[in-house]
């Protein structure tokens, strides 16, 4: 394995990969949790008060947001892992500079820098 510029071979990229499973199996967890299928306390919308049915729809709304995050976060830190298998974890995927080791610690799953970062959040491409 070729190491980033961000060293993430041996020992380091050991420690990294163990804390992106551990994520990864944290948010698998949240997933489970939020899960809307799973719901089995769920009442006929004929049941109970147009109120109460606007209400738990609203609800819904919200947990399924939830999960659509969990499950956008899961899918970052498994490309994360990937990224330190082949070497390129730490590196911007806009301008190919090093990711500061602090923003990592951060947020483990960054793909760019601070800066790239800034510009792809105007320009709407997060």
């Amino acid at each position: 394995m070729t190491p980033s510029r961000n060293g993430s071979g041996g020992d380091d990229g050991d420690e990294r990969t163990e804390r992106l499973r551990r994520l990864r199996e944290e948010t698998r967890d949240a997933i489970d949790r939020t899960d809307l299928a799973a719901d089995g306390d769920e009442r006929g919308d004929g049941h109970h008060h147009p109120a109460e049915v606007a209400t738990d729809a609203d609800a819904r709304e919200r947990q399924l947001a939830v999960q659509v995050k969990l499950k956008e976060r899961e899918e970052r830190l498994a490309a994360a892992e990937k990224a330190i298998e082949e070497g390129t974890y730490g590196v911007c995927v806009d301008c190919g500079g090093e990711i500061p080791e602090g923003r990592l610690k951060v947020v483990p799953d960054a793909v760019r820098c601070v800066p790239c970062q800034t510009e792809a959040k105007r320009l709407g491409r997060v």
